[in-house]
């Protein structure tokens, strides 16, 4: 950590609380413009993190308020807010938003993260420090994860000079703190010597929208270009087609079976995401024997053969064939026990709202309360812990168990049950 960087968080240990009193008066003099300022960073945000699915984990690293990690909560991710100083995480409890103590240039990341946000947080770093957050950022972040940050511009407003400043707006303390103003190589150098893929780029804020660089980032899940391209142009739009199964389901078994991968050792990307992408395609013939459809449609898709071996489409075809959550016995190799594990969703209201839209769609002449009670047997014999789809997740997470323990509760009583089912489709 520079000096600089050190001394600035000790003001914001001393004055955070000022800093906070001037946003909110800020806001107070013209809520309007306030509003529409939110409004845009919210659309901002939802556009930037929209490759990760339902949710996923996201660390705000200096979160300030929490206004961001609010929103992103909104947007349904689980959200670890984070600062250094205490006026900040008070303010965040407030918003009853998980946080902790956090310095990302000191201390390290506990868990892996599937996407992160540092926005306006970068503006105290030198390059030294910058070069360090982004190097542990990356490995952070599972394959695939999003990492979303900003900088000041160098050459906004004719030209700036890195130095202790203070301000006349909104962000005006009391005292100085260091700022750094980058040149736009500058920052793309120590993006691209991390590791990442930049998605995203853009200028904006200030008088004349240049006032800050604005970076996407991506951390490169290692799947072949091409192959990528054909299966999002061919494959995933034809989930579309499928009543009761949403595009959010296959891109968050996507995203999770990246999440899986990252802690593996030996397996091959392209084959994780390839068979990610096709497990549930068979639906489209027969919703009973999908698995076995989408392994046929897997073995007969001549394209496929561009980017695979034989024996590899072969494996693929069993992980694929040995996903569903009812078949009897283990999947035959890794990849099906990746996808078996990463079929399994956590958000438990939406898992009630999909059985309830399927099984009224299948069962049009059924009474609501049948209706009701046949997705409370079926959550129960499948998604209790000792329900055979928990025990198909062979890469089990606190949330997967968690999920498991939630629906056992939720589902225990018939009454209460039929109430909450009402609540959620009203």
């Amino acid at each position: 950590m520079s000096k600089e960087n050190e001394k600035t968080l000790r003001v914001y240990d001393k004055l955070g609380g000022q800093y906070i009193k001037g946003t909110a008066l800020h806001i107070e003099k013209d809520p309007d413009k306030a509003q529409k300022k939110r409004q845009r960073q919210d659309e901002f945000l939802k556009k930037s993190f929209s490759l990760l699915a339902p949710r996923d984990k996201i660390f705000d690293i200096g979160s300030g308020g929490g206004e961001d990690a609010e929103s992103l909560v909104k947007l349904g991710y689980r959200v670890t807010a984070s600062d250094v100083s205490e006026y900040f995480l008070d303010e965040i409890r407030r918003k009853k938003i998980p946080c902790r103590k956090f310095d990302v240039l000191k201390d390290e990341f506990d868990k892996r993260f599937d996407g992160m946000l540092a926005w306006r947080v970068f503006v105290h770093f030198t390059p030294q420090d910058l070069e360090i957050a982004c190097r542990k950022i990356y490995d952070a972040l599972r394959l695939g994860g999003i990492f979303v940050f900003n900088v000041f511009n160098k050459e906004a407003d004719g030209g700036k000079e890195s130095g202790w400043y203070d301000f006349d707006n909104e962000y005006r303390i009391g005292a100085d703190r260091f700022f750094y103003y980058y040149k736009e190589e500058q920052v793309e150098k120590i993006i691209k010597d991390a590791g990442f893929i930049i998605r995203e780029k853009k200028l904006q804020g200030g008088k004349e929208a240049d006032k800050w660089f604005v970076f996407v980032l991506e951390k490169p899940t290692g799947v072949r270009v091409g192959l990528q391209k054909y299966i999002e142009a061919e494959i995933l739009p034809q989930y579309k087609k499928l009543s009761g199964h949403t595009d959010d389901h296959i891109e968050q078994v996507i995203s999770r079976s990246f999440a899986i991968a990252t802690e593996l050792e030996d397996v091959n990307i392209d084959m994780v995401y390839t068979v990610a992408a096709y497990h549930d395609l068979g639906r489209l013939v027969d919703n009973k024997t999908h698995n076995l459809e989408s392994g046929k449609m897997m073995m007969e898709d001549q394209r496929l053969r561009e980017f695979f071996s034989e024996e590899q489409i072969k494996i693929m075809t069993e992980a694929v064939e040995d996903h569903r959550a009812s078949l009897e016995g283990d999947p035959r190799n890794v990849y099906g026990k990746i996808v078996s594990s990463a079929d399994r969703d956590t958000d438990v209201e939406e898992m009630i709202r999909r059985s309830y839209k399927y099984n009224k769609l299948n069962a049009p002449d059924m009474k609501e309360d049948e209706i009701i009670e046949n997705t409370r047997i079926h959550l129960r014999e499948k998604y209790t812990p000792e329900g055979y789809g928990a025990k198909k997740v062979y890469f089990p997470t606190d949330d997967t168990k968690e999920c498991f323990r939630r629906i056992e509760e939720i589902t225990r009583d018939p009454k209460s049950y039929r109430e909450l089912v009402r609540d959620l489709n009203s």
